[in-house]
Parts: C-alpha cells; structure tokens; sequence
C-alpha cells in the first residue's frame, strides 16, 4: 500500500507543476517513507515525461 500511496504523491506533484500550483517536490519527497524515496523519483519522472503526451484541461465556460 505504501507504493501506490507514493505513487500517488507524484502525481500529484506532476500535476500541480503542470498547471503551475504551488508546490515543492523536494519536500513531498522528504515526506514519503525513506526505503521509497527512490520510487518516488522514478514515478515523478515518468508523470513530467506524460506531459508532451497529454493536453491540458482547459477551465470551463461559465
């Protein structure tokens, strides 16, 4: 479980680079268990690689 959770905190850190959200990468990273630091920076790289892949969500008109 603990692999799918720091699984998820990349992502998420993707994400909210993508869309220019504050966030710190180091600091998640320092949050995640340390036998899965590693992990982590693999799974971060893999999401900031998806996104010459994917479009951006675009806000929807009100």
């Amino acid at each position: 479980m603990d692999k799918v959770n720091v699984d998820l905190a990349a992502g998420g850190v993707a994400f909210k680079e993508r869309y220019n959200m504050p966030i710190i990468a180091e600091q998640v990273e320092r949050e995640q268990p340390e036998h899965l630091r590693e992990y982590f920076r693999e799974r971060l790289a893999h999401y900031r690689s998806l996104k010459n892949q994917l479009g951006k969500m675009e806000p929807e008109a009100p």
